[in-house]
C-alpha cells in the first residue's frame, strides 16, 4: 500500500519557521560581517571616522534570524524543563536521531564565498534558495535537527515509552534537554506546538 497523502507529524508551520530562520543566525551573521564595508551603500556602521556602512538588506536578514533566535532558545529551554499536564512515563528504548549537517551548511558555505548584497537579482536568489531548503526540510521533517538547538544541548530521540499505570507501549520522536536514557524512573512528557517534549517530573 502507497499512500500519496501521509499524514505529518511534524511542529505547527509557525514553530517550523521559527526553528529555520535560527538555525540560519550563523548565515545571515556572517553575511553582515561581509557586507560591512566602505563601498556598501546604506546604513553607517560604527564611528563616523570608520566611514563604513552595511546595507539594510543585511541588517534585516540578521536581525530576524536573531529574533528567532531568541525567541526558539529560551522558550524551547523553559518548555523541557518541566511543563504542567505533562503525562508521566518509563522509557524502555532511547536513541538519539543524528542528522545530515549538509542540509544547514551548505547555505553557509554560500555565504563565506558566493554571495553579497549588491543587486536585487542576488538578495531574491538567496530568498528562493531559502525557501527551497526549507520546502525540503519541512517535508523530510527534519526541522528538529537544528545545528543550534545542539549548542543549546537541546538534542531530538526517538524514543519508545509506556505510560505510567497502563500497558500500552508508544514510540514518538522528542525533544530532550540533556541526555535521556532508558530508566524504571519515569519522567514526563507532553506535545506542544505539535512537538513532543520530555521532562523531569516536578518534585
Amino acid at each position: 500500500m502507497i499512500n500519496h497523502k501521509p499524514k505529518e507529524m511534524a511542529p505547527a508551520l509557525w514553530v517550523e519557521i521559527i526553528i529555520f530562520m535560527s538555525a540560519y543566525y550563523p548565515l545571515f551573521l556572517i553575511l553582515l560581517i561581509r557586507d560591512i564595508s566602505s563601498k556598501t551603500k546604506g546604513l553607517s556602521f560604527g564611528l563616523p571616522s570608520w566611514e563604513l556602512q552595511v546595507s539594510w538588506y543585511a541588517l534585516v536578514l540578521f536581525l530576524i534570524a536573531s529574533l528567532a533566535s531568541l525567541i526558539a532558545g529560551p522558550l524551547l529551554r523553559s518548555l523541557l524543563r518541566h511543563q504542567e499536564g505533562g503525562t508521566p512515563i518509563k522509557v524502555i528504548e532511547v536513541a538519539q536521531i543524528r542528522g545530515d549537517m549538509l542540509n544547514y551548511t551548505l547555505p553557509f558555505l554560500i555565504g563565506l564565498f558566493a554571495f553579497n548584497y549588491e543587486n536585487l537579482q542576488a538578495i531574491v536568489s538567496l530568498l528562493v534558495f531559502l525557501v527551497f531548503i526549507f520546502a525540503f526540510i519541512h517535508k523530510e521533517q527534519i526541522s528538529l535537527l537544528n545545528p543550534m538547538f545542539l549548542l543549546m544541548g537541546i538534542r531530538l530521540y526517538k524514543v519508545k515509552f509506556k505510560e505510567v499505570g497502563r500497558g500500552t507501549v508508544q514510540t514518538n520522536n522528542v525533544l530532550c534537554l540533556g541526555v535521556v536514557e532508558a530508566s524504571p524512573e519515569s519522567i514526563e512528557i507532553k506535545e506542544t506546538a505539535g512537538i513532543h517534549f520530555i521532562f523531569p517530573r516536578k518534585k
